[in-house]
């Protein structure tokens, strides 16, 4: 790779992740500065909703730390193995999965109109971020990356569980 594309390369992730963090923590902010929404059924859905997302995000560091052959004292990000197994055999993107969710949450908790435009530019970019990480996961790990995006959606936990059931028979 050349340096001014790495270099842009590198600009658009950071782009990608400000524009998303912006919209999430304008969503985190409006969930706590907002009251409840008056459909009660659908703020209890929210806030289970939020709870899944807490475990999307939070359990893939557990393993890739795992599982994922990183380094004592480097981020859970710098694998060096392929991980496939545990949460990975259901989605491939557990924790973009968990930002979707996040954003659906509140959406469903505060039923205000912010929190819809936020959740949906969250959404939005965070579609774009996962197709971008899709991208650079088959430069860094090559054909067991491409199989691997056969077997296993990319973020649709329904579809992943309903593979997962299948491959297990």
């Amino acid at each position: 790779m050349t340096e001014a594309k790495g270099g842009r390369d590198r600009a658009g992730w950071m782009t990608l992740y400000v524009v998303l963090g912006v919209a999430l923590a304008v969503q985190v902010a409006l969930l706590f500065l907002l009251p409840s929404g008056r459909v009660g059924g659908l703020v209890l859905f929210g806030w289970a909703v939020f709870a899944v997302s807490a475990v999307l995000g939070w359990l893939p560091i557990l393993l890739f730390r795992r599982h994922g052959g990183v380094a004592k004292r480097r981020s859970y990000v710098h694998t060096t193995q392929l991980v496939t197994t545990g949460l990975y055999a259901v989605v491939r993107h557990p924790q973009f999965l968990a930002g979707d969710c996040l954003a659906v949450a509140v959406m469903c908790i505060t039923q205000h109109w912010g929190t819809l435009v936020a959740g949906g530019i969250a959404i939005a970019v965070n579609r774009l971020t996962m197709i971008k990480a899709d991208r650079d996961l088959v430069a860094k790990f090559g054909e067991p990356y491409r199989a691997y995006m056969t077997r296993v959606p990319r973020a649709s936990l329904l579809l992943g569980l309903w593979r997962w059931m299948r491959r297990r028979r």
